[in-house]
């Protein structure tokens, strides 16, 4: 009895694997994957796609160049000079300072008066630096 319920399992057992083994066995192998890669048919440009390639080429460099050109707006941008300018104020002995004051534009006024003193100072009034009226002289004077 023992030995006819074992060969009952066992035999449906092996049946139901052979029958899992052989499932879709006959099924036929996709012959894509053994394909070259780029080896398709050829296909006839359009007259239209070089200038679909130039455009997009285009706007991308132009898109590239707006991207880089673009000021700096975050506001570490603006906190880090201001930052300087009022330490460099308060170690020239300034305490106080105003709230809405850029002190950064004053530096940069303070900077300008000092250029323009030494643009002054530089140049002398009615000096002519150019060498080229000393060399029509020389020819009028041959």
């Amino acid at each position: 009895m023992f030995s006819n319920s074992l060969r009952r399992g066992l035999l449906s057992r092996s049946s139901t694997t052979a029958a899992r083994r052989w499932m879709g066995g006959n099924m036929p192998v996709p012959q894509s994957q053994n394909a070259p890669l780029w080896g398709g048919h050829t296909v006839a440009k359009e007259g239209w796609e070089e200038s679909v390639y130039f455009y997009f080429a285009a706007g991308i460099i132009l898109q590239a160049a707006v991207i880089l050109g673009a000021p700096e707006t975050s506001i570490e941008s603006w906190a880090r000079p201001e930052a300087q300018a009022r330490l460099r104020l308060a170690a020239q002995g300034q305490t106080e300072f105003e709230f809405g004051t850029h002190y950064q534009e004053v530096e940069k006024l303070a900077s300008l008066e000092i250029w323009n003193k030494f643009a002054d100072r530089s140049t002398i009034p009615g000096d002519d630096d150019d060498d080229d009226d000393d060399e029509d002289d020389e020819e009028e004077e041959e």
